[in-house]
């Protein structure tokens, strides 16, 4: 695993055996925002995101509660750029 994938891992309160039973839409909207919060959003993984909203459009509810609920952690957090 690289540094990132572990810092993402470690900063979810998840250990690397249980990170793959997490719902997909949590783990691509958790890969957009970097370990840094000043690095800005990671492009790549928003794309990856975008397309699997539009691939499983029953999912937007889901997605959109969990990135509102991961936004509001953050502001909380003072974890913005």
């Amino acid at each position: 695993m690289d540094e990132r994938a572990d810092a993402t891992i470690s900063n979810q309160g998840v250990c690397c055996c249980c990170a793959a039973l997490r719902p997909r839409y949590k783990r691509l909207v958790d890969n957009i925002f970097p370990e840094d919060p000043k690095d800005g959003l990671v492009k790549a993984d928003m794309e990856k995101l975008t397309f699997y909203a539009v691939s499983a459009p029953e999912k937007l509810d889901r997605i959109g509660a969990y990135l509102a609920e991961r936004l509001s952690r953050d502001v909380v957090r003072h974890r913005y750029g």
